[in-house]
């Protein structure tokens, strides 16, 4: 959390409140230290995808399928691409698909995402959650899928605030670099508008640009 504690207990009072089961996976997560979103970035997530309105999303990283719900409730009529590397999250998950009444929007690839999908792919918005230091990985693999026009949303981007600090320890040091090196990379590319957002613990949110297609 890279937010004080007070703005980010307001936050919360500000966000609407979520359907049972979502509550319900948060607890989850909380009591069995499983890495999902923080509430304040899925909700501005869930605000992007209401102005976007995404047909095709892909999901890099999909844990319990926290995430993969509310893109799927932000977005009815998309369809959702998921890739996650742990079978008992790919199998958790699609259990709560069921419960949500999303499974049939929804696509899983268990596989290492480093490896990239078969086939040919075209998305509108690619949310990337997955791990941190192979984000620059991900970008070269998947981007050429991002229709112009498309949206590119990065959780973590700041890394528990660390990325904006002088001192790092030793055992941090190359992952810092990395994200360092990774919004640097946004920040400068010529083919995107990217903006980064203070929330949770930092999301970059990318515009490809040119011409919808």
């Amino acid at each position: 959390m890279i937010t004080a504690e007070k703005i980010n207990e307001y936050l919360h009072t500000l966000i609407p409140e979520r359907g049972e089961l979502l509550q319900q996976l948060e607890q989850e997560a909380a009591e069995e230290h499983i890495p999902i979103i923080q509430l304040p970035s899925i909700q501005f997530i869930h605000f992007l995808l209401q102005m976007h309105r995404p047909k095709r999303i892909l999901e890099i990283g999909m844990a319990i399928g926290y995430s993969t719900i509310w893109l799927a409730q932000s977005a009815p009529d998309a369809h959702i691409t998921s890739i996650e590397i742990s079978e008992t999250m790919v199998e958790r998950a699609a259990r709560n698909f069921v419960r949500a009444g999303v499974s049939e929007r929804v696509t899983v690839h268990h596989q290492d995402a480093r490896d990239g999908l078969p086939g040919e792919h075209a998305f509108d918005f690619i949310f990337m959650d997955a791990a941190k230091g192979q984000y620059q990985l991900f970008f070269d693999r998947y981007m050429p899928s991002l229709i112009h026009g498309g949206l590119l949303v990065c959780d973590n981007v700041f890394y528990q605030g660390m990325v904006a600090e002088e001192e790092v320890s030793r055992k941090k040091r190359s992952m810092v670099a990395r994200m360092r090196d990774f919004n640097q990379f946004l920040a400068r590319h010529k083919g995107l508008e990217t903006s980064f957002i203070p929330i949770g613990d930092g999301l970059a949110v990318s515009l490809k640009r040119g011409g919808r297609t």
